[in-house]
């Protein structure tokens, strides 16, 4: 009696705990696919051609459209491109979740996003513009440790935030395109150097690269 008094108090606290909102800037990348979203709708949606990772498991949970406490789950809005929804991938070997995808479908989620990551992070490290005589930036780059936070298009009515650790190697090489491009450089030239970014900021490589008769990361610098 008292062993089935018990299990069903441990089912009743998993149950509970699967069923709590979670919250994507407290994510460690150390989840595993199998206890990750307990009660929390999703689907499969896809198909990626790598070797380390999978293809990509979406949600449009409120329950899970969070970052650091600011809720996400805006619904579409005139001239927006849909509801705001989260994507996930797991490595292939160890089901451990590798990196997670926001798409912001409304102009209020986009800013509340920025607002967010500043308010975590301070300032980016790094951004970038459509054009250099645009107002505002299009891409910013956050980083925490290993951990990048990558937001692109948000001059647009729809943007998107890719978030993955850098040691998952496929995937880091794998975003070597558009604003990240200049932003793996330096991640590249800090670890050859082994120097880290409290050392030599993106201003300084762009300098010194400068002094080395490469010119374009400096050309296309913006002041974050």
């Amino acid at each position: 009696m008292k062993n089935s008094i018990l299990l069903a108090i441990i089912c009743v606290l998993i149950q509970s705990c699967n069923s709590q909102e979670k919250d994507l800037a407290k994510i460690t990348f150390t989840e595993k696919y199998d206890i990750f979203f307990g009660d929390i709708p999703h689907k499969f949606n896809l198909t990626v051609y790598a070797k380390t990772y999978t293809g990509y498991y979406e949600s449009e949970s409120e329950e899970i459209l969070n970052f650091d406490e600011v809720n996400l789950s805006d619904t579409n809005e005139e001239g927006g491109f849909g509801t705001n929804s989260v994507r996930f991938a797991f490595t292939t070997k160890d089901h451990i979740l590798c990196e997670y995808i926001v798409d912001l479908n409304t102009k209020k989620s986009i800013q509340k996003m920025i607002d967010a990551l500043n308010s975590k992070f301070g300032k980016a490290k790094f951004v970038s513009k459509l054009d250099l005589t645009d107002d505002l930036p299009d891409s910013y780059i956050w980083q925490d440790k290993q951990i990048i936070y990558l937001l692109m298009g948000t001059t647009q009515n729809s943007a998107w935030l890719t978030v993955f650790d850098i040691n998952y190697k496929e995937l880091y090489d794998n975003r070597i395109s558009g604003p990240f491009m200049y932003y793996y450089d330096y991640l590249e030239y800090l670890l050859k150097n082994k120097k880290t970014e409290k050392q030599i900021s993106y201003y300084q490589y762009a300098k010194i690269m400068e002094k080395e008769g490469t010119d374009y990361y400096i050309d296309n610098y913006v002041k974050p």
